[in-house]
Formats: structure tokens, C-alpha cells, sequence
């Protein structure tokens, strides 16, 4: 009976260091496992976030892609826009300089002009001249000496030309006082004919006589026999009398 006790004893004994070895084998199993577990579960992460940053840098590589687009696209804008622009302030340069000549050569003889214009207007009949009277008063007394500026002479020149041309396109029929031969004065009617000549009746026909420009403004001779003649003629212009001919003397100068 000790015998095989002792064979039991003696195999554990030897069995031993063999239990202790495996099991230290398999802790070191254990743990590599562990790690390799870790590991894969680290490059897992490390490639679902690569993923993502390339995602975002492909995003990121779009939008500064077109941005770049875009900012080529406003530099081409601007250049052609600079190219415009040098153009334009070319052109507008070349119209200064023709402007600037133009105004010398105006300035240059608009004070001729106004001294011309001054004698014609002594011509003009009274109601252009009524008319024009705000004009006539900013004409320079002294054409060489005026605070005017060019632009505002141009204007006063043309404004009284336009308004003279009016006048002399169109029929002007007006109530005035007039003198008549023996001194008296009477209410007349009077019918423009542009600027080349005129007619007047009293309310009664007995007193008449046509007007015309003169050096020193119109002159106004009667023809009391053609008065009823001129004031058929009124009264057919006013419309109180049916439209018909009318012979009526005329001055040609």
C-alpha cells in the first residue's frame, strides 16, 4: 500500500512544473490576445477617422477649388472692367479736349454775339419783348468785364434766340394803347405776324394802320381807310367772324 502512495506522490510531484508552465502559457495566450484585440480595435478607429478627415479634406479641397474659380473669374471681371475703364476715361479725355476747344472758340466771340444781339433786340415788337425781359436784364453791359460765366451768357443767348424764333412762327394777338395822329391815345387791337410785320384797329374801325421793325424799333403808320379791312381781319382771327379772305395791305422790308 505505500508503494503505489508513493508513485501517486511522486507523479504529482512531476506533474507539477507542468501545470504551473501551461498555466503561464496561458495567461501570455490571454493577454496577446487582449492585445491583438486592442490593436485591431485601435485600427479600426484609426481608419473610420482617417475616413473622416479624408472626407473633410476632399470637402475642404472642393470648396477652395472654387473658390479659386471664383476669384480667377473676379480677376478677369476687374482686368476687363480695367480695361473699360481706361477706355472710357480715354474717350472722355478726347471729349474734354474737343469741349475745352469748342468753349475757347465760344468764348471767344460771345461778346460779338451779345453786342449783335443788343441791336436786334431793339427790333423785337413789345409783347417779346415783355416776354424775354428777365433774359434781357442778365445781358452784360460790358461784354469784356462780367461775373457771368460762359454757361450762364450761352443760356441767356439761346433762351432769348428760342423765344424770338416762337414768336416769329406763330400769330400774336394782343390788346395795346397806341398813338394816334392827332395825339390822342386809344385802346387798339393788334395781330402780329411773326416778327415781319403787324396790324391794329380801334374797338370802332375808324382808327388802323399796320407796324413793322424799324432801326429803332417798330413804327406804327396809320391806314384808317383799310379799317374795316383790319378789323374784319381780327375779328375772323378771334372767331367772332366766319373765316373768309381778306384783303389787307402788307410791308415787305
Amino acid at each position: 500500500m505505500k508503494k503505489p502512495l508513493l508513485q501517486i506522490l511522486a507523479l504529482g510531484c512531476a506533474l507539477a512544473p507542468f501545470s504551473l508552465s501551461a498555466q503561464n502559457k496561458v495567461t501570455e495566450t490571454r493577454d496577446t490576445l487582449d492585445k491583438w484585440v486592442e490593436t485591431r480595435q485601435i485600427i479600426s478607429e484609426e481608419k473610420a477617422d482617417w475616413k473622416v478627415e479624408q472626407s473633410i479634406l476632399s470637402d475642404t479641397i472642393t470648396l477652395l477649388n472654387n473658390e479659386l474659380e471664383r476669384l480667377n473669374k473676379s480677376l478677369e471681371e476687374l482686368e476687363a472692367s480695367a480695361t473699360a475703364a481706361d477706355e472710357d476715361r480715354s474717350q472722355l479725355a478726347s471729349q474734354k479736349d474737343e469741349l475745352t476747344e469748342a468753349a475757347g472758340v465760344v468764348e471767344a466771340n460771345i461778346g460779338g454775339l451779345e453786342t449783335q444781339l443788343k441791336r436786334i433786340i431793339k427790333t423785337f415788337p413789345q409783347p417779346l419783348t415783355d416776354k424775354i425781359k428777365p433774359l434781357i436784364r442778365r445781358l452784360p453791359e460790358d461784354s469784356a468785364n462780367t461775373e457771368l460765366s460762359l454757361g450762364e451768357r450761352v443760356q441767356n443767348i439761346v433762351g432769348i434766340l428760342s423765344q424770338a424764333d416762337k414768336f416769329n412762327t406763330t400769330i400774336t394777338q394782343t390788346s395795346e394803347s397806341r398813338e394816334i395822329g392827332d395825339g390822342r391815345i386809344v385802346e387798339v387791337r393788334t395781330l402780329y405776324w411773326g416778327l415781319a410785320m403787324a396790324y391794329y384797329v380801334d374797338a370802332s374801325g375808324e382808327y388802323a394802320g399796320i407796324g413793322f421793325p424799324g432801326t429803332d424799333g417798330w413804327e406804327w403808320p396809320q391806314d384808317n381807310e383799310k379799317g374795316a379791312e383790319i378789323k374784319r381781319l381780327i375779328d375772323v382771327y378771334e372767331g367772332s367772324e366766319d373765316i373768309s379772305f381778306v384783303e389787307v395791305p402788307a410791308r415787305i422790308n
